[in-house]
C-alpha cells in the first residue's frame, strides 16, 4: 500500500530535524499508529504519507515513497474552518459525493445513535459539540469507497459508546487504516504496528522506532529495553569505578614507598612503576570518555503536587439541588443534583453533547465566586486560559523575580521544555506542551480542588503512566471528565454518567 525509504523531515522554521531516515512498509490491512509526544511531527507524516505538497510550505524533507492507493479519506484533528460554515445538509448533500455510499452511511447513523434526519439539517458543523464534529466526519469518511484511511487523533472528544465502535471498526475493516493516537487503551484495541516519533533534546537527536507489534506489547518491550540497557551502562561503570579505586590504592601505596625509601637502586625501580602507574591513569581517564553513554527516553512528565494541604474530608466542595444546566437558551439537564466533597476523586463520561463541558465550567464559575482556595482549572480549549501572546515563563510567573523565574525554569527543564522555548510565545507551542504549562501552574500554586476537561487528551501515550501517577497521588479533590479509561480507572474513586435526567453513579468495570 505504502513503501519509504529514507525519509528525513526537517522543520523550516528551526531547521529541527523531526524524522531522520525512515524506512517504512504499510502492507494492505495493517493498522499502522503514529505515537510520540506533541510537536514531533506525528501529523505532518500523516500528511506527508497522503500528499507532500499538504506540508511542504514547512517541511523540507528528502526520501521516496511509493503510494500504491487511488482513493483515501482523511480525518483531521481539527475542523477545517471551510468545513464548519456549512451545514449538516451542505456537508452530507451539497457536496460532490459519488463516492459515498449512503447505504452505508445510513447504516453508521443508525449504530452511533445519530439521528438520520439531521443529515438535511441547516445547523452548521462549527455549532456541533467536539464529539459531534468528529462523529458526523467518521460516518462521512468511513462510509467512502476508498483504499487506505488516514486519521488524525480519532479518538479525541468521542464519547465511550462511540469510541468502543471505532476499535471495533478499525480491528475488523480490510481497509488499511493509518492513524494518530494518545489513547493507550485505543491503541491497545486497533493498532497492529508502531511507528514511535521521539526527539532527545539534549541530544539534538530524532529518532523513530517502528515494530510490527500490538501497542502494549511493544509499550512492555520498550520499558523492559530501556531498563536491560540502564541497567548494563551501570555495571560497565560501575566495573569502572571497582577499576579506578583499586588504581587509587596502588598509587597511593607506590606513592608512600617513595617517600620512604632512600636506597638508589629500589628508588629507580619505584620511580620507574610510578611512571607505569600515571600511565595507567591516564588510559583510565581515556576510558571514562568511551563508556556507554546513559539511554535516553522522552517520557518528559517528571512533576509532583508538593506543599497541598487538602481541605477537610467532608467539606463539601460544591452541593448543587435541582440545578440547571442550561446553555444559551437550551436547557440540557433540569432537577440536577451532585455533591462534590473536598478529598473525593470523581470522574463524569457520557454522550458527546449532553453537557459535560458545559456543567464543569458553570462549576468552575460558581467556585470563582465563593471559594477561599485557589482553584486548578485545566479547560478542554487551552486558549480559555492561556494568553498565546505571552511566553511560558510570563505565564508562570507572578513577578521579575530572580529565584522565582530560576524555580520555574528548573520546573520548565524537567518538562523537557528548553530555555529558548520557556521564553517564546506560547503561539508557537504543541497542543501537549500548552498542557504541561496548565499543570504546572496548578502544581505551583498548590490548589487543593482541581476541575480538569480531558487532561490527558494532548500527552503521549509513553508519558501517560506519569500523568496518571501525578493526579492519582494528588491529595485533594478532582473532578474531572475525560473518555479515556486508564485514566478514569486508576485516579478516580468514583464515575458518574451524566444524561438529560442527570448524574448516576456507575461501575468502573461498565467502562
Amino acid at each position: 500500500m505504502l513503501h519509504i525509504t529514507h525519509l528525513t523531515m526537517t522543520h523550516e522554521k528551526d531547521l529541527t530535524n523531526l524524522i531522520t531516515d525512515l524506512s517504512l512498509v504499510i502492507n494492505k490491512g495493517d493498522k499502522v499508529a503514529l505515537i510520540g509526544e506533541e510537536g514531533n511531527g506525528k501529523s505532518s507524516l500523516l500528511k506527508w504519507m497522503m500528499r507532500e505538497e499538504s506540508v511542504s510550505s514547512y517541511i523540507q524533507f528528502k526520501g521516496q515513497i511509493k503510494r500504491d492507493f487511488v482513493q483515501y479519506s482523511y480525518i483531521p484533528q481539527h475542523l477545517p474552518p471551510e468545513l464548519g460554515e456549512l451545514s449538516l445538509h451542505d456537508y452530507f448533500f451539497g457536496l460532490d459525493e459519488s463516492n459515498l455510499d449512503y447505504a452505508v452511511l445510513y447504516r453508521y447513523a443508525k449504530e452511533l445513535q445519530f439521528d438520520s434526519e439531521r443529515f438535511a439539517d441547516s445547523q452548521l458543523l462549527m455549532n456541533l459539540s467536539g464529539g459531534e464534529k468528529l462523529k458526523v466526519q467518521l460516518m462521512k469518511e468511513l462510509a467512502q469507497k476508498t483504499d487506505i484511511l488516514f486519521l488524525d487523533e480519532p479518538s479525541n472528544d468521542l464519547d465511550l459508546a462511540t469510541l468502543h465502535w471505532l476499535e471495533t471498526f478499525i480491528r475488523q475493516t480490510s481497509q488499511t487504516v493509518v492513524f494518530v493516537s494518545h489513547d493507550e487503551t485505543f491503541l491497545s484495541q486497533t493498532a497492529t504496528k508502531i511507528v514511535h516519533l521521539e526527539r532527545i533534546k539534549k541530544r539534538q537527536v530524532a529518532r523513530t522506532t517502528v515494530q510490527a507489534l500490538g501497542y502494549t506489547t511493544y509499550a512492555q518491550k520498550r520499558e523492559e529495553g530501556f531498563e536491560r540497557q540502564l541497567q548494563q551502562v551501570r555495571n560497565e561503570r560501575l566495573a569502572h569505578q571497582k577499576k579506578l579505586e583499586r588504581h587509587h590504592r596502588i598509587h597511593q601505596s607506590v606513592e608512600h614507598t617513595v617517600r620512604t625509601t632512600h636506597d638508589a637502586t629500589a628508588g629507580r625501580l619505584i620511580a620507574k612503576k610510578m611512571k607505569a602507574v600515571l600511565s595507567q591513569e591516564k588510559r583510565y581517564k581515556k576510558e571514562v570518555e568511551n563508556l556507554t553513554e546513559m539511554p535516553s527516553q522522552e517520557d518528559s512528565i517528571r512533576l509532583y503536587f508538593k506543599g497541598i494541604e487538602p481541605l477537610p474530608a467532608h467539606k463539601p466542595v460544591i452541593d448543587l439541588v435541582d440545578f440547571t444546566l442550561q446553555v444559551g437558551k437550551k436547557t440540557l439537564v433540569s432537577n440536577l443534583n451532585f455533591r462534590f466533597l473536598a478529598q473525593e476523586k470523581i470522574g463524569i463520561i457520557g454522550k458527546n453533547g449532553v453537557g459535560k463541558s458545559s456543567l464543569l465550567k458553570q462549576i468552575h464559575a460558581l467556585l470563582e465566586e465563593t471559594a477561599t482556595y485557589p482553584i486548578g482549572y485545566m479547560p478542554q480549549s487551552y486558549r480559555d486560559l492561556l494568553d498565546v501572546t505571552a511566553s511560558p515563563l510570563q505565564f508562570l510567573t507572578s513577578s521579575p523575580d530572580k529565584k522565582e523565574e530560576e524555580r520555574v525554569l528548573t520546573h520548565l527543564a524537567s518538562l523537557q521544555f528548553t530555555r529558548e522555548e520557556a521564553r517564546h510565545s506560547i503561539s508557537s507551542l504543541s497542543g501537549g506542551q500548552r498542557a504541561k504549562l496548565l499543570l504546572l501552574k496548578m502544581v505551583l500554586e498548590a490548589c487543593p480542588v482541581l476541575l480538569l476537561d480531558e487532561p490527558t487528551r494532548n500527552f503521549s501515550p509513553t508519558s501517560q503512566p506519569q500523568v496518571r501517577k501525578l493526579f492519582a497521588n494528588f491529595p485533594g479533590a478532582i473532578l474531572t471528565i475525560s473518555h479515556d479509561r486508564s485514566f478514569l480507572r486508576e485516579v478516580c474513586d468514583r464515575i458518574y454518567q451524566l444524561d438529560e435526567t442527570g448524574l448516576q453513579e456507575i461501575r468502573k468495570e461498565t467502562l
